[in-house]
């Protein structure tokens, strides 16, 4: 039976949507910032998938606990999925949210073509490196032409979502949490889960 999971991110935002979406599963959750610093492991895989999968077993690793890693981001249809996996890095190794979403903007400025959708990959291992669990989710949008909204964060100021009608950086946790590809992600983990208990 596991008790404790930790979600291998140093992102609050992203804490944050992990806790709320893995209520059910009455586990304690920690983050990074409950464990002394650790080196990040290099994100070389080639697929989401792939890169989740990694530092969820370096995490568990690392920690002595079972880990939740995730690996998502932005794929722009006109530039053939790109950032993709450089979603984070985008404009440079240690770029903020805002310059990856600046080039995002310069790089499309003359694009009609808008069609994007996020897409997240779960990893749950153990600290001996099995993989318990592997889930995805996607979800479509349009690329807006200037950020929109306070909330949110990484591409989501630039993000509007076809499921709900606004730009996700105007939707509270709730509605994001419900069409998010992290949210489908998660919930697909949590019905995985809860049948196995």
């Amino acid at each position: 039976m596991i008790k404790e999971l930790v979600i291998a991110t140093h992102n609050k935002g992203k804490v944050e949507e992990f806790k709320v979406l893995l209520t059910e599963l009455n586990v304690a959750v920690k983050s990074l910032d409950d464990f002394p610093p650790i080196e990040e492991p290099e994100e070389t895989g080639r697929t989401f998938a792939a890169n989740a999968r990694l530092k969820a077993i370096y995490y568990a690793k690392q920690t002595g606990a079972v880990c939740i890693a995730d690996d998502s981001g932005l794929e722009v249809q006109a530039l053939e999925g790109a950032p993709g996996v450089r979603s984070a890095r985008y404009a440079g190794p240690k770029a903020t949210d805002e310059e990856n979403n600046e080039l995002l903007l310069n790089t499309m400025k003359f694009q009609v073509r808008r069609n994007c959708r996020y897409r997240a990959a779960l990893c749950v291992a153990q600290p001996d490196g099995k993989v318990l669990y592997e889930t995805d989710g996607v979800c479509d949008g349009m690329l807006l032409h200037a950020p929109l909204g306070e909330g949110g964060f990484g591409y989501d100021p630039l993000f509007w979502s076809t499921e709900l009608h606004k730009g996700m950086g105007e939707a509270t946790m709730q509605e994001k949490n419900k069409i998010s590809h992290r949210g489908k992600a998660i919930r697909k983990l949590v019905a995985l889960w809860s049948k196995k208990k």
